[in-house]
């Protein structure tokens, strides 16, 4: 991954800014603000800046409070704060609150500015490889949960499945920020079902014929799921979706971390697919839960009806030969074996693990062992 060098410096001294571009312009991608406002709309229409450096006083906006909207709007940039001695206390708090990586004072020799810009950049650089890192292991990680998931309880990998693409939609066409951890909050969301006995699967899945004792054993699953969830670094958002699903909105505010939207989202999107499992028509669904605003974020409700009528135009209902899946396709009946086995329910998208779960299958049997067609919902290009 090639280093970023782009950096935004913002003075409101003209003899200063002529001095970042003296010094600094054959280092870096420079780009230059002459007061705090303009700062923050040149770092937002541009994006992509590596490191902000600021003076500390300037007119209408002062560097602490634009390097603190900075970090506001991305968490990852690198802050360099320039001040004098009689800014010396205010300074000190921005650096405090986290929002300044590193203070220096005013004049600064161009030697001591250029090693502190380029520790900066390499600090960006450092901040964008972990978080890649824990990306990549995360996904990964997820992934294999889900696959066992897919092989030992498919009818509740199908609604993990589900339930993932419903929370990224929404997500998506809610523009919230940290999307991955729905994503991720799906899967979890299911994975104590591993520990549920094989025969009592489907009454589990639709809630019906549950002896005491088994209903009991469900109302441990969330704790289950959270004591999973801790062994995994990297996972503390996600635990707090998790831990916050059955709280209604009315009783929590979104605190700026994005977490109690996540958990409303997350939700909907299980709510939702419980009815659909039901049989029930999308239209009362929506109904229901548009009524029940003490249980249902609102916003999140009317996010939901604009995602599935998208959604809806967005795939054409086909039947194929069973042998011609491919990865993209979603199933749209149960997949399965010998006419009583399930091996993917309705929903489930094709993907390559999938498939080789069908192949492993078919070489195992003389004769095919799946229906010859199969109807299945193939994206629209």
């Amino acid at each position: 991954m090639s280093l970023n060098n782009k950096i935004l410096c913002v003075d409101d001294e003209e003899s200063i800014l002529r001095g970042f571009t003296l010094n600094l312009r054959d280092k870096f991608d420079l780009h230059l603000a002459s007061d705090g406002k303009e700062g923050l709309e040149l770092f937002q229409r541009e994006g992509g800046f590596a490191v902000v450096l600021s003076d500390m006083r300037m007119p209408n906006m002062n560097g602490a409070e634009m390097l603190s909207s900075i970090k506001k709007l991305n968490s990852e940039v690198v802050t360099v704060l320039l001040t004098g001695h009689t800014d010396f206390e205010s300074a000190m708090a921005a650096v405090n609150e986290g929002n300044v990586f590193r203070m220096l004072s005013k004049p600064c020799p161009p030697e001591v500015l250029r090693k502190v810009l380029k520790d900066a950049i390499d600090q960006h650089h450092l901040i964008i490889s972990k978080r890649i890192l824990l990306d990549k292991t995360l996904r990964g990680a997820v992934d294999a949960l889900a696959q066992s998931l897919a092989t030992a309880q498919p009818l509740f990998f199908g609604r993990a499945q589900r339930v993932r693409r419903l929370v990224n939609g929404l997500a998506e066409e809610m523009k919230l920020e940290e999307s991955w951890r729905l994503g991720v909050a799906a899967i979890f969301s299911q994975i104590a079902y591993l520990s549920i006995p094989q025969h009592l699967s489907e009454a589990v899945y639709h809630r019906k014929d549950l002896t005491p004792e088994v209903k009991a054993m469900i109302r441990e699953l969330p704790e289950e799921t959270l004591k999973i969830v801790d062994l995994i670094p990297g996972l503390e958002d996600i635990r707090e979706i998790l831990q916050r699903v059955d709280i209604q909105p009315k009783y929590e505010v979104e605190d700026g971390s994005g977490i109690r939207t996540a958990a409303s989202v997350l939700r909907v999107g299980l709510d939702y697919d419980y009815y659909h499992e039901q049989g029930h028509e999308d239209c009362l669904i929506l109904q229901t839960l548009q009524s029940r605003t003490e249980t249902y974020d609102e916003k999140v409700v009317a996010g939901l009806t604009q995602f599935l009528d998208a959604d809806a135009h967005s795939y054409s209902l086909e039947e194929i030969d069973t042998r011609k899946l491919e990865e993209g396709m979603r199933l749209n009946e149960d997949l399965l074996l010998d006419g009583s086995m399930l091996i993917a329910s309705s929903g489930a998208d094709i993907d390559r693990a999938l498939l080789k779960v069908i192949r492993n299958y078919i070489a195992c049997y003389s004769q095919f062992p799946f229906p010859k067609k199969i109807n299945v919902m193939i994206p629209v290009a």
